[in-house]
C-alpha cells in the first residue's frame, strides 16, 4: 500500500515537516511495511522558505536586517547559485511574529528589512527572487523595500518621508535610484484583494496588524494617494489588480517599478515538491492544516491537494486542528474524513501544547477506524 502525506503547518504548534512525520507514526503504528511519501506544503506564508529550501535544495544566506520597527536583527534568506535564484520570506525581518502584542502598529511599521535581505540577493547576483509574503507586520505598499533599494520618498515641502505606513497620505513625489534592477520577482500571494477600499489592504488585514478604525482609514487613504502618484508617474494603474492588497499591498509597490508576477504559492510548493510525480499507484493522499474551514476552499492546501487527488481518483483524509463547517467542507472537497485535534475531550490549549502527540494517536486511530479494508491492500 501506498500513502502520501501532503499537509501544511499547524500554525503555532507544528511545521508541515513535522506533521508529516507524527502522521507517518501513526499509521506505523497500524501497519509497519505500508510505503509513506512525505511532501510538506504550505501556502505563500509562515515557513515559505524553509519548504523550497526543503525541495530546491538552497543554501541559507545570513545577514543583519531590521525588525518593522527598525531594530537591528539577524536574518537568512535562501540561495540557488546555479539559476541565480533567491528566495525570500517576508515574516523573516517584517512579520508580526517579531512584534509583541502591544508594539503592533500599522501606521508606525515598515517592510525595510525585507528590502535590505532583498538588496543584498541583487547583490549576490540574483537574476529571479522569490518571495512569499505571509504574516506581515506592515501597511506600507512596500516603500519600505523600494527605500531599501534606493527610492526616495518626498513631501509637499521635497522633504524625505520615512518609509512607513502613515507617510503614505504626505507622498506627492517619488525619486527612483538612478539604476534600477532588471531581475524577475514571483510573488507568493494566495489573496486576491486589491489595494485599497473595503476589501484592500487596510479595511481587511491592518486591525491585525495594530490598527484602530482611524489608523484603518488613513492607511487607506494612504494606499490611494500611493497609487495616485504611481499612475501619475508611471502610468501604470496598481489600484485594481487582485492581490495588490496582500502585506500591506507590498505587490503595488514593487509592480509599480519591477518586473513582478503574482503567484499562487500553494501552487509553486506543488510544483517545487514534483508531487504529481509520485501520484501514480497511490491508494491514500492525507493532508491537513491547523485550522480547516470556508477559507480552506480559497486555494489553501488542503483544497488544492484534494483536487489533485480527484484528478486523480484517489481518496483523501484531512488532519487540522479545528474544523468549521466540517460536513460541508467534506461535500465541497471530496474528503473522506475530517479529523480534528480538539474534541470534546481535547481543548485547544491542549492541542497546541501537546499537538504532536495527539497528532500521533489520532492518526492510528483514523487508520484503524476509517481506512482498515485500505490495509488490506
Amino acid at each position: 500500500m501506498k500513502i502520501i502525506i501532503a499537509p501544511d503547518k499547524f500554525k503555532g504548534s507544528l511545521t508541515s515537516f513535522a506533521v508529516c512525520e507524527a502522521i507517518a507514526k501513526g499509521i506505523r503504528r497500524v501497519k509497519t511495511s505500508v510505503e509513506i511519501i512525505s511532501f510538506p506544503m504550505a501556502d505563500g506564508g509562515d515557513g515559505f522558505a524553509a519548504i523550497l529550501q526543503h525541495y530546491y535544495k538552497t543554501i541559507t544566506i545570513h545577514c543583519n536586517s531590521v525588525d518593522p520597527l527598525n531594530r537591528p536583527i539577524a536574518a537568512s534568506w535562501q540561495w540557488n547559485e546555479n539559476n541565480k535564484t533567491a528566495i525570500i520570506e517576508m515574516a523573516v525581518a517584517s512579520g508580526l511574529v517579531l512584534l509583541k502584542e502591544d508594539e503592533r502598529n500599522a501606521l508606525k511599521t515598515s517592510s525595510f528589512g525585507t528590502g535590505v535581505l532583498i538588496k543584498a540577493a541583487l547583490d549576490k547576483g540574483a537574476e529571479k527572487i522569490i518571495l512569499g509574503l505571509g504574516g506581515s507586520a506592515t501597511n506600507d505598499a512596500g516603500i519600505g523595500i523600494l527605500a531599501a533599494l534606493g527610492f526616495q520618498f518626498l513631501d509637499d515641502n521635497n522633504r524625505l518621508l520615512s518609509p512607513v505606513g502613515e507617510n503614505l497620505l504626505l507622498i506627492r513625489k517619488i525619486i527612483p535610484p538612478a539604476s534600477l534592477s532588471s531581475v524577475s520577482i514571483e510573488i507568493a500571494c494566495d489573496v486576491q484583494n486589491i489595494l485599497y477600499g473595503p476589501q484592500g489592504a487596510a479595511f481587511v488585514y491592518a486591525p491585525q496588524k495594530g490598527a484602530d478604525e482611524k489608523a484603518v482609514k488613513l492607511l487607506d487613504e494612504g494606499l490611494k494617494n500611493f497609487a495616485s502618484i504611481i499612475k501619475e508617474q508611471t502610468g501604470k494603474d496598481i489600484a485594481t489588480i487582485p492581490g495588490t492588497g496582500a502585506a500591506g499591498g507590498i505587490a503595488a509597490g514593487l509592480m509599480a517599478f519591477f518586473n513582478v508576477s503574482l503567484k499562487k504559492g500553494t501552487d509553486m510548493l506543488i510544483h517545487a515538491s514534483r508531487i504529481e510525480a509520485a501520484i501514480h499507484n497511490t491508494d491514500l493522499i492525507i493532508t491537513g492544516e491547523g485550522k480547516m474551514d470556508m477559507q480552506t476552499l480559497d486555494g489553501k492546501v488542503v483544497d488544492k491537494i484534494s483536487a489533485l487527488a480527484g484528478e486523480n481518483k484517489i481518496p483523501v483524509i484531512a488532519f487540522c486542528g479545528i474544523a468549521e463547517e466540517k460536513g460541508l467542507l467534506m461535500k465541497k472537497m471530496n474528503l473522506i474524513h475530517i479529523e480534528s485535534l480538539v474534541s470534546k475531550d481535547i481543548s485547544k490549549e491542549d492541542a497546541i501544547l501537546n499537538a504532536e502527540t495527539i497528532l500521533v494517536k489520532k492518526a492510528e486511530e483514523v487508520c484503524r477506524r476509517n481506512i482498515a479494508s485500505l490495509f488490506s491492500q
